[in-house]
C-alpha cells in the first residue's frame, strides 16, 4: 500500500511541475508579446512624429521658394526636387511634394452649368475639359459624355438627373444601395463610388486627377505639368491639339518654366470659342500642394499625405491628412 501511495504522489508531483511549467511558459510568452506590442506602438508613435516632422520641413521649403518667386511655381525650385530622404535616429524621413495646378480637379465638375442659351444646355468649361481628358485618354465621345455626366451630378448640390446622368434613384438601385454625395470630394478614390466608374478606368486615370479639398476651380499650371501629363493639357484645350502636339509644347518649355502665361500662349493656338474665362483656366503659379511622406522608426513604416494651402503671407498651412498612403 505504502509503494502504491509513493507513485500515486510522483505523479501527482509530476502533475504540478508539469502545470507550473506550462504556466510560467505562458506568462514568459505572454511578457515577450506585451513587450513587442509596446515596442511597436512607440516606434509607429516615433514615425508619426518624424512624418510630422517632415510635413513642417515641407511647409518651410515651400515658404522659402515662393518667398522667393512669389509670381511663379516651377520645377526648378527645391519643392520639386525627385523623392529625398533624410536618415534620422533609428529610421529615417522621405517624401515628395506635388503641384494640385498640374492634375484635373474633379471637384471643379460641381461648377453649375451655365445658363441655356437658345434653349439648348451647355456644359460648364470644367466639364467640358475633363470630357477632352477623357477623350485625349482614348475613349470614345459618348462614353466620355456620359461619365461626365455621372460625375457632374454626383458632385453638384441639386437632385436633377442630367440627360445621361445618374442620381439618388440610380444608386439607390444598386445591389448595395447608397446616394449620391451631392458635395465636394476629400481624396480622390472617391470616384470608385460614382456609378460607371470601373477599378480599371480609375487606375488609368489617377496620373491626371487629383481632389483639392473644398476648392471648386480648375486650373492648370502650365510651369509644373509633367510631359506624361500631356492628355490633361490636351483635354483643358479641348483637344484642339494633339496629345502628342501637348507634349511637344510641355517639352519646349523653358527649364525654369514660362515668365508669364502669355509666354505659354506664344506655344499654342487657342480654340475659336475661347475667351478670357478660358485663358484664366491656365496660370505659371500655384497655392495647393501634396506632400507624401513615407516615415520609418525601426521596423514601423508611417505613410502620411498632406493637402498644404497658401496663404497671402505664402504660408502653407495643412487643409487635409490622410493616413496610409491611399491611392
Amino acid at each position: 500500500m505504502m509503494h502504491k501511495q509513493r507513485g500515486v504522489a510522483l505523479i501527482v508531483v509530476l502533475l504540478i511541475v508539469a502545470l507550473v511549467a506550462t504556466i510560467a511558459t505562458n506568462i514568459s510568452s505572454r511578457n515577450q508579446l506585451s513587450m513587442r506590442r509596446t515596442l511597436n506602438l512607440a516606434e509607429y508613435d516615433q514615425a508619426y512624429w518624424y512624418a510630422i516632422s517632415g510635413e513642417a520641413l515641407a511647409q518651410k521649403v515651400l515658404k522659402q521658394d515662393l518667398d522667393d518667386d512669389k509670381d511663379r511655381v516651377h520645377r526648378q525650385q527645391y519643392w520639386a526636387q525627385s523623392e529625398v530622404i533624410f536618415p534620422v535616429e533609428n529610421g529615417s524621413i522621405g517624401g515628395k511634394i506635388s503641384d494640385m495646378r498640374a492634375c484635373f480637379n474633379l471637384n471643379a465638375l460641381s461648377v453649375a452649368d451655365p445658363k441655356p442659351q437658345s434653349g439648348q444646355p451647355k456644359m460648364s468649361l470644367a466639364a467640358r475639359q475633363y470630357q477632352g481628358l477623357l477623350v485625349a485618354l482614348g475613349m470614345d465621345q459618348f462614353n466620355a459624355e456620359k461619365l461626365t455626366h455621372t460625375l457632374k451630378d454626383y458632385l453638384d448640390e441639386d437632385t436633377v438627373t442630367s440627360p445621361f446622368g445618374a442620381e439618388d434613384a440610380e444608386y439607390e438601385s444598386r445591389h448595395v444601395p447608397y446616394r449620391a454625395a451631392n458635395t465636394l470630394m476629400n481624396h480622390r478614390s472617391e470616384l470608385r463610388a460614382v456609378m460607371g466608374y470601373s477599378q480599371d478606368l480609375y487606375k488609368k486615370l489617377l496620373p491626371y486627377i487629383c481632389v483639392i479639398p473644398g476648392n471648386d476651380r480648375q486650373l492648370l499650371n502650365v510651369n509644373t505639368i509633367e510631359p506624361d501629363q500631356a492628355a490633361v493639357l490636351a483635354g483643358m484645350l479641348e483637344n484642339t491639339i494633339s496629345v502628342a502636339e501637348a507634349e511637344s509644347v510641355i517639352n519646349q518649355r523653358p527649364s525654369d518654366g514660362f515668365e508669364n502665361i502669355e509666354d505659354f500662349w506664344k506655344l499654342v493656338t487657342l480654340p475659336q470659342q475661347a475667351d478670357d474665362t478660358f485663358k484664366s483656366a491656365f496660370v505659371v503659379n500655384s497655392d495647393f500642394f501634396l506632400l507624401q511622406v513615407q516615415a520609418k522608426a525601426g521596423e514601423a513604416v508611417f505613410r502620411l499625405d498632406s493637402v498644404m494651402q497658401r496663404d497671402g503671407n505664402n504660408k502653407m498651412k495643412v487643409i487635409a491628412r490622410q493616413f496610409g498612403g491611399q491611392l
